[in-house]
């Protein structure tokens, strides 16, 4: 059951950071800074990067205190915005950094032969270009379940999509990577 009289506070100091109070907007942000940072630590998985969602997430609301109408929850607009946040910077962000790491690190490098650090720069350009190559969908999806660890369940209920609709992106993103990357593995098969 929700905490009405947290929900009350949280509208009397809105209304006061409505007219520029620092006190209000200072109250807001210790009440809901720490359990922000961990809650999108578990979508980013960073915690620097949480906090710097989150940071935004704040800033918007003192930039905008003046035409913010939160009626309701408070503390649901604010788990709302960080959580949209997070998923924006999972979208435009990891598929370049994190994923390039991670298929580099476990499906790759066991497989190839390092006879230098020339011949692995390359391939680790190759892998980028592979991940930036995939359709958008297939790169979001693969990059939700292999860099953030999410479960199919739990990308197909983010994306607003079925459970199938995910375990074909993923065949199709990994069938793709395996086509780009073939001639630079050694598999034994």
């Amino acid at each position: 059951m929700p905490d009405n009289s947290q929900n009350f506070n949280d509208l009397n100091l809105l209304n006061e950071l409505a007219g520029g109070s620092h006190r209000a907007y200072e109250t807001l942000f210790r009440s809901y800074y720490t359990d922000l940072c961990r809650f999108c630590s578990r979508y980013v998985r960073n915690p620097d990067i949480a906090e710097e969602i989150v940071q935004e997430v704040f800033i918007y609301i003192w930039e905008k205190r003046a035409v913010l109408n939160i009626t309701a929850s408070f503390k649901a607009y604010l788990y709302t915005a960080v959580r949209n946040k997070s998923i924006n910077y999972l979208k435009l962000q990891l598929p370049r950094d994190q994923a390039k790491e991670d298929i580099t690190k476990h499906e790759v490098r066991s497989s190839i032969d390092l006879e230098g650090d020339v011949k692995f720069q390359e391939l680790e350009g190759k892998v980028s270009e592979a991940i930036d190559l995939l359709p958008k969908k297939c790169r979001i999806i693969f990059d939700l379940s292999r860099n953030a660890g999410h479960t199919y369940k739990e990308i197909a209920e983010e994306l607003g999509i079925s459970v199938k609709t995910v375990e074909n992106q993923m065949v199709i993103a990994l069938r793709k990577l395996r086509e780009s990357l073939g001639p630079y593995l050694n598999v034994d098969r």
